[in-house]
């Protein structure tokens, strides 16, 4: 074979295979764009904590496998305009999402974001902490999630407050 029809069958391959992964990629952000219409309705529609433990769940995972945090805060804001009872919920995953983010930065050395960010990040995830802890009851399995985040917040801040928060 020469290698002018070599170099022909490889491009035409290239093509095939590019044509595939971008019709893959949009079949996927389909699928995903229909996991988040049936997770929204069945959040909005939950009738206790454990359907509503299930589908945050869910819906994290589908949000943290692309690394996007900003956008599940979003749309964790969104759902908290739909029903008031989400709010323990939507505090506790928007704290768990910065949690996340932060650790990203750091982890991929994305400084302008970190530092840029990273402050407010970091208020973002103590208050939403300490309004699901004080909308929840210590039994609460949301309330104790919580408390576990706060605690490795802290100790991955060796700030001040380690101590207290795992005594807590």
């Amino acid at each position: 074979m020469t290698e002018s029809k070599f170099l022909k069958i490889f491009l035409f391959l290239l093509v095939i295979a590019i044509c595939d992964m971008r019709y893959a990629i949009r079949e996927s952000y389909a699928q995903d764009k229909n996991k988040l219409v049936t997770l929204s309705k069945q959040i909005i529609e939950s009738k206790n904590n454990e359907e509503l433990y299930v589908s945050f769940g869910e819906l994290k995972d589908l949000y943290f496998k692309e690394n996007k945090y900003s956008e599940l805060v979003e749309f964790l804001k969104s759902l908290s305009q739909q029903k008031d009872t989400l709010e323990p919920f939507v505090n506790y995953y928007t704290a768990l999402a910065r949690y996340y983010q932060l650790t990203h930065l750091e982890k991929t050395q994305n400084w302008d974001e970190y530092f840029s960010e990273g402050n407010n990040y970091r208020d973002q995830i103590t208050g939403a902490i300490e309004k699901t802890i004080d909308y929840t009851n210590a039994k609460d399995a949301l309330n104790i999630y919580s408390q576990l985040l706060l605690w490795q917040f802290h100790k991955g801040q060796q700030d001040a407050f380690v101590e207290s928060s795992l005594s807590d």
